[in-house]
């Protein structure tokens, strides 16, 4: 079954990994505002679905990555996690 490309294809291969964190939650994005379209096919909501399943696990990915190195930088001189409360602005 050959699918029709729609004009909100997203510019990259569905088995490549994002070049960063960033670029992997805009094409997410894309992907979220392309399967809210009611007149998208079965079969390529599908197909955006399971991309969109392997760039969230890629995100959590790379952030649970960071998380760790953030550890091993707060780690102490005795070796043990000196756990400081951090503060982000939240924008908006």
């Amino acid at each position: 079954m050959i699918l029709e490309e729609s004009p909100t294809t997203i510019d990259r291969n569905e088995d490549q990994e994002p070049k960063s964190l960033e670029t992997g939650l805009q094409n997410l994005e894309t992907i979220v505002k392309t399967l809210e379209q009611k007149d998208l096919p079965l079969e390529k909501a599908l197909s955006l679905f399971k991309e969109g399943v392997g760039l969230v696990q890629y995100c959590s990915n790379v952030l649970d990555q960071a998380e760790k190195q953030m550890e091993i930088l707060l780690e102490g001189p005795d070796g043990q996690l000196q756990i400081e409360l951090a503060s982000f602005e939240v924008e908006g």
